[in-house]
């Protein structure tokens, strides 16, 4: 979850803000109904009050959502937005929206449910033919040359004064993606274009894709550097990707993505780097992939193949895996058997201060004061109902 000063940040960045004030400003009527997906501390939502929209529905499961509350009552707007704590596929509206402001995506749009989120809430919540802002990202990707920024994440895991081997730790490392902005001098190849998420049409949360640069010129590849240029509006565009045009705007808080190689590798100009990367949405998060390939340009030799994902970055135990078998049967912990007994109350429509007692009799070592078991309830209620 975000904190305050996250959403700070996302509003200090004026590359960022301006441009989804400028798109409101030139879809924003009188009779509009503004719908803002996250909003956070609520910026866009009084910005749409602000531009004169009928009715903001403002959506957000962060408690944030009581810092926009008081916002939106210092300036007047109570009575013009709507708000609704709660993910957004679990609110239903009592009217459709035109305008759908859905800037929740992270450094690329495939995070967490953020395209799940704007399919439901384009289908279930907006007027055919409304506007969703931002319309659409189209993802750039270079092989780059990023040596400080690859040791930086791998050298803590080689060679050590202690000769300790650490390539297990290593292993986990380099199957991490991780963030950071490069300049011109770093790309070892022209910027492919991997994909283009049109936001109307928009219904697969998970994309992969074939990609082949050709190197421009010698160097050590380390990686993968992937960002968007995001079309908040035509005309209205920002910017993360590696090779950003100089007359689009980059964007402070969204930087490129970096996937390192296994190891890095000697690049000559010619030779060509195939890589297959994917996203794959598990639960609420992406399992990231990137299987790569390198080609001599003159002899057509491979040079290096690496197969990655983000799947070897989490150390899992044997004990891990054999729980998740299709024969394991579980058997539930103290905190399960805590969680049950409180959720079969909440069925039943027992008050908050009921549950907590009935917590604190039934595991009174655990709860002995009321104060922890109402605290106990509230997380749950916080989660569940």
């Amino acid at each position: 979850m975000y904190s305050v000063s996250d959403y700070g940040a996302l509003i200090a960045d004026k590359v960022r803000l301006n441009a989804f004030v400028a798109a409101l400003q030139r879809t924003i009527t009188p009779a509009s109904v503004v719908i803002d997906i996250g909003t956070g501390t609520g910026i866009f939502a009084l910005i749409a009050c602000a531009l004169g929209a009928r009715r903001v529905y403002a959506i957000e499961a962060n408690d944030a959502i009581e810092v926009a509350r008081a916002i939106a009552a210092a300036n007047g707007y109570n009575d013009r937005i709507e708000f609704h704590q709660a993910f957004s596929n679990d609110v239903s509206l009592r009217e459709r929206g035109d305008i759908v402001v859905a800037d929740i995506g992270g450094m690329l749009p495939w995070f967490q449910l953020a395209i799940p989120s704007i399919v439901d809430v384009r289908q279930r919540m907006m007027i055919p033919g409304g506007v969703i802002l931002p319309e659409r990202d189209t993802i750039w990707t270079a092989v780059v040359e990023a040596n400080e920024l690859y040791a930086r994440h791998t050298a803590a895991w080689g060679d050590n004064e202690f000769a300790v081997r650490m390539e297990p730790a290593r292993n986990v490392a380099i199957n991490t993606w991780m963030r950071s902005r490069f300049t011109a001098d770093q790309l070892l190849s022209p910027a492919q274009r991997w994909h283009t998420v049109d936001y109307a049409t928009v219904t697969d949360a998970n994309i992969r894709a074939i990609l082949e640069w050709t190197v421009t010129r010698s160097g050590i590849g380390h990686g993968f550097a992937a960002g968007f240029d995001r079309t908040v509006l035509e005309g209205i565009e920002i910017s993360n990707a590696p090779d950003r045009p100089q007359q689009v705007q980059p964007t402070l808080v969204y930087e490129p993505v970096f996937f390192p190689w296994q190891m890095p590798v000697a690049l000559d100009a010619g030779d060509v780097v195939c890589g297959e990367l994917a996203a794959t949405l598990v639960g609420n998060e992406y399992v990231w992939s990137w299987n790569t390939r390198v080609r001599g340009g003159t002899t057509s030799e491979t040079k290096a193949a690496f197969r990655q994902s983000t799947f070897f970055s989490a150390p899992l135990s044997l004990e891990a895996f054999k729980r998740a078998t299709p024969e394991h049967v579980p058997a539930l912990k103290q905190n399960g058997r805590m969680t049950l007994l409180a959720l079969t109350l909440m069925a039943d429509q027992r008050s908050v201060g009921d549950i907590a007692n009935q917590l604190r009799s039934a595991y009174p070592t655990r709860l002995a004061a009321r104060d922890d078991a109402l605290a106990y309830v509230a997380d749950l209620v916080a989660k569940f109902a």
